[in-house]
């Protein structure tokens, strides 16, 4: 007589399954990264200009992210007549952002219902099958929501809109004030642009780029620009119109949507999304200058699975693995990068 699946007998079968099916995030959380457009830009920069840690920075130790800001030239340094004395001034040129690590957190949870409603091999494949897929959309959505916080909580990490604010003369960053620190100040542009698919558009898109450029002939600029999707499918009509259209191929590989604009790479997040997941404004275009924002990560907080396991949850029929990591997203010059809070496309 024919047999149906085997049977599985232990307990253990299906936490073994799941430990085994769960994404395994790697280094620098790239099971997350390559869902992420801004942390898959700042991994692709990372590899193409052999800077490997700089955009994603692994600490390892430190009570929180100090970042140096330059605030002033040396004082010392002038022209001078052949005869006048030379300036020796002690220096304090540097102004100190502090950022907090915060911590994210989860579990996949199996009860002992689950272990043995669960024991067909099929169905425990299936089952696992479930969790990993929920954990592997969960954690991507939960992260990408917090870096689009508008008004991060005191346990939730900076994001673009707090990191690159609207209102830049006001509050704080990374502890210091924004107001009378030119050096703490992002660019802003309120200017109401009708149409970012159009010369017009495309001229007050550059011209933001070029003015928080570090120095002169724009070694050091705004590299990332992110929009809303309308503004997206707007600026992308106009320029294959105008067959100027080339998408960045390193993003392409990982099937990301961009625009390569020069050296500037383009992209979009939704405005419409279910979940009540925090959201770029649609109005808003964001640049950002990849050499000065990094995703900072504790050597022991790295996208961790517990190595140790399923642990038994208090008196309940209840495992869980538990899930951790250690970061924040952080500046150390604010001023190089911008948003434009005003646009549209028709």
């Amino acid at each position: 007589m024919a047999t149906n699946i085997s049977y599985a007998t232990a307990d253990t079968a299906l936490e073994a399954l799941v430990l085994h099916t769960l994404p395994d995030f790697g280094e620098h959380g790239d099971g997350i990264i390559n869902n992420n457009f801004l942390f898959s830009m700042f991994k692709a920069l990372d590899k193409s200009k052999g800077q490997n840690g700089k955009r994603f920075r692994v600490v390892e130790g430190g009570l929180e992210i100090w970042k140096g800001i330059t605030k002033s030239k040396n004082s010392n340094f002038k022209w001078q007549s052949k005869t006048d004395s030379m300036n020796a001034n002690l220096q304090d040129p540097t102004a100190r952002a502090r950022y907090a690590w915060k911590t994210f957190t989860g579990s996949v949870a199996i009860s002992k219902l689950d272990e043995a409603s669960n024991k067909g091999r099929a169905m425990m494949k299936n089952f696992a099958q479930t969790l990993r897929d929920q954990a592997e959309t969960t954690i991507p959505n939960e992260f990408n929501s917090a870096f689009w916080n508008t008004s991060p909580a005191s346990d939730e990490p900076e994001s673009i809109p707090s990191i690159i604010s609207s209102t830049p003369t006001t509050g704080t960053i990374g502890g210091l004030n924004r107001a009378g620190n030119q050096y703490n100040q992002n660019g802003v542009d309120n200017t109401t642009y009708s149409d970012i698919g159009s010369e017009a558009g495309l001229a007050a898109l550059k011209l933001n780029q070029i003015r928080r450029a570090i120095g002169s002939g724009g070694k050091d600029m705004v590299d990332i620009i992110i929009m809303g999707d309308t503004n997206f499918a707007g600026l992308m009509a106009f320029l294959q119109t105008q067959r100027r259209y080339r998408p960045d191929d390193r993003l392409a590989q990982m099937d990301f949507d961009t625009i390569m604009l020069g050296k500037t790479t383009i992209s979009f997040e939704n405005s419409v999304v279910s979940g009540g997941e925090n959201v770029i404004d649609a109005s808003s275009i964001y640049g950002i200058n990849s050499n000065h924002m990094s995703l900072d990560v504790l050597k022991d907080g790295n996208f961790i699975w517990n190595p140790e396991g399923f642990e038994r949850v208090g008196e309940k029929l209840i495992k869980a693995l538990y899930f951790w990591v250690f970061t924040n997203l952080t500046t150390n010059l604010p001023k190089s990068h911008f948003v434009m809070t005003d646009v549209s496309t028709t």
